[in-house]
This record gives structure tokens, sequence and C-alpha cells, in this order.
């Protein structure tokens, strides 16, 4: 695979730099995991690469602040995917299930620093929102969408799409308003995504989807 030495060396340059978030690296590494996925045509490599694009796309998320250690979990598994890939035959059961298991761990390591920092930040400004707060959370919010598309998470999808766009019509409001119902769909979607770490599949509850469509 060409694309590995360019790709790790990047990779390795971001994390030394840790707890600062080196943009060119994170720039380089997404337009290395764009150009894959317009050459890849196996699904699971696919959902790989987009996956991977999401984390350094989300790294790009508000530019200055802390490189977290649970954010940088992740490139352990982007890491372990690019080795997988070298030798990956679809063929081979054992292969096909490491990529399983990699997509699986670099989704749920993208969604709880999303669904922490989304539940955190709503503890505290249930009663007294910013615009610019509200703004993270819609944004937060959209990105948890995309990440639960990826792996056809369609529960997850559905809660923090409404999130998503309750927090959009409070924004365009512009007034102080109670934020209970989206702490409600942020803890609806963590919920959720522990029941999908363990194995299990459920449906979001109606009363917290309605709640978000309603407010």
């Amino acid at each position: 695979m060409r694309v590995r030495p360019d790709f790790e060396h990047h990779l390795l340059t971001l994390l030394r730099h840790r707890p600062v978030i080196h943009l060119p690296s994170v720039k380089r590494l997404l337009g290395l995991c764009e150009q894959q996925m317009q050459s890849e045509s196996h699904s699971g490599w696919l959902t790989f690469w987009s996956l991977a694009a999401h984390y350094f796309s989300g790294l790009q998320y508000e530019p200055g602040r802390e490189f977290t250690a649970a954010e940088a979990a992740a490139a352990s598994q982007v890491l372990s995917g690019l080795l997988l890939r070298e030798q990956f035959n679809p063929e081979q059961d054992p292969s096909a299930l490491n990529l399983e298991v990699v997509n699986h761990l670099l989704f749920l390591d993208q969604a709880d620093v999303i669904t922490q920092r989304l539940v955190n930040t709503l503890h505290v400004c249930a009663t007294e929102p910013e615009p610019a707060v509200l703004e993270s959370l819609q944004e937060d919010a959209y990105r948890m969408a995309l990440l639960a598309q990826d792996v056809s998470l369609t529960a997850v999808q559905q809660v923090a799409d409404a999130l998503a766009s309750q927090l959009a019509r409070l924004r365009a409001q512009r007034v102080v308003v109670d934020l209970s119902a989206s702490l409600q769909g942020a803890q609806e979607v963590s919920r959720l995504l522990h029941q999908f770490a363990v194995g299990n599949a459920h449906v979001p509850q109606e009363n917290v989807l309605a709640a978000l469509r309603e407010g």
C-alpha cells in the first residue's frame, strides 16, 4: 500500500505534537483519506476511510484547543487499519473480521468523545446557552449523525439528526431557552451507543425524539 509511508509520517507527526493539534498534518491526513475513498471499492474499507476522514475533520474543530488523550486513542485504530490494509484479503474470514473490529473501535472512540462533550456542555449551559455554544453543539450533533451513518447505526443517527435540527432552530430563534430536551437527546445518544458497544441494537425512545422535534 503505497499511501502508508506518507500516512504514517503525518500521523506520527500529529501525535508527537500533542497536546497541540498540528493542523498541517491534520489537513494532509484528511486529504489522503479522501483520496483513498475515491479509489476504494470494498465496502468495509470505504467505511474505514470515511470514519478516518471524520476523525481528522473533527480535529479541526475549534482551532487552538487541546488534543485530548481520548481523541488520540482513535489514532491507534487508524494505524491498525493501515497495517491491516497492507495484508487484507477479503476471501479470508479472519482478515475481514479484523477490519470489522477496527471499524467498530474507530467509530466508538470518536463517538464517545463527541457524546461526552455534548452531555457535559449541555449540563453546564442547560438554562443559559450562548449562540457560540449552540453552534458548537449543533456541529457535534451533526458529526455524530455522520459517524452513525457510516456504520449504519440508524437509531443513533435519528436522535443525532433530530438534536442537530433542534439546535439549529434554537440558534435561529436567538433567545435563551431551556435545553433540557437537548440534554435528554444527548443522553439518549450515549445510552444507544452503550447498547451498541455490548452488541445490542435498540430503538430510540419516542418521547425523546418527539421532544427534540417539537423544540
